[in-house]
């Protein structure tokens, strides 16, 4: 078995072996690319991969993310295909990472939410093995996350009453567009945290771009973007200003993802990382799909 660090070229072997052993998850090649390739502080030398002969065995990926006391450590995705499971595969390929980091002094490390550009938000409880491998190793759970799975056909996502009741007192909605950049970056910036600026302007990747904005007497005020993290159709994130919180621009902005999402031919669509649990039910149907253990060990 030799190790290495994973390559672009490595990327549809990486596909086939997800594909393979990651059953309650959608991979396709762009999204690896997206998620695993240009991820924020991309180090490959935390992104380890075990090949027997040409054979794909099994991945082990770290990132790296700042957070308020500093950089942070994560695993970003690991899984070992199955003929090579049971045989400490998977822990010798932890153990190099964990290596590596300690030589970095990193002094933890974290399973799933690295936000921005994560693919889960933690460990999918449904992947028993995988919670079973982390414990064994040392990992405890330090929390939870769940996405709420919405049906796009289940109801009108129209908005046009509301937008003109609200067109009265100054308020409009649209598409962000390339024009919008640097206003949005700076409103990004003042209103929320890192992560959310950097997912927000990552919609401008997709095509059409994924955020729709709210604007106030000419300035934006409020945002929603889709298919920034995760999976494909996944929402959020999304925020409002907090003097203009509690008038439906925020279900208004969510309407209008729903819409596009549903218009560029997808069935259903996942809130990500929810917050307002109640919030998504009442405005949408949305059920509580996929629950996520946060998990982390000391180095």
């Amino acid at each position: 078995m030799r190790f290495r660090e994973l390559t672009e070229a490595d990327l549809p072997a990486l596909l086939d072996l997800c594909q393979r052993t990651l059953p309650y998850d959608s991979f396709n090649l762009p999204l690896l690319r997206r998620r695993v390739w240009e991820e924020p502080h991309h180090t490959p030398a935390y992104q380890i991969t075990a090949w027997d002969g040409d054979h794909l065995a099994g991945a082990m990926l770290g990132g790296i993310r700042e957070t308020p006391e500093g950089m942070g450590a994560w695993i970003r995705l690991f899984t070992v295909d199955v003929p090579y499971r049971r045989q400490g595969l998977g822990g010798a390929l932890l153990a190099e990472l964990e290596g590596r980091l300690r030589d970095a002094a990193y002094k933890r490390l974290r399973v799933g939410n690295s936000a921005p550009n994560y693919l889960w938000p933690g460990l999918d409880v449904r992947y028993t093995p995988a919670f079973c491998f982390l414990q064994k190793h040392g990992f405890e759970r330090t929390g939870e996350a769940v996405n709420m799975l919405v049906d796009l056909h289940a109801r009108s996502w129209d908005t046009s009453a509301d937008e003109e009741r609200l067109a009265a007192e100054g308020f409009a909605f649209r598409r962000l567009t390339p024009a919008d950049g640097e206003e949005f970056a700076a409103w990004l910036t003042q209103q929320w945290n890192p992560t959310w600026l950097a997912e927000g302007l990552s919609s401008y990747a997709n095509n059409p771009i994924s955020t729709f904005v709210a604007t106030y007497q000419g300035r934006i005020c409020a945002f929603a973007s889709y298919n920034v993290a995760i999976f494909d159709n996944g929402f959020g994130p999304t925020g409002t200003e907090v003097a203009l919180r509690g008038r439906g621009l925020g279900r208004i902005l969510f309407y209008r993802c729903m819409e596009d999402m549903r218009q560029l031919g997808h069935a259903t669509a996942e809130v990500c990382w929810v917050g307002p649990i109640a919030f998504y039910a009442k405005v949408a149907d949305a059920w509580i799909h996929r629950v996520f253990w946060w998990m982390e060990k000391s180095l």
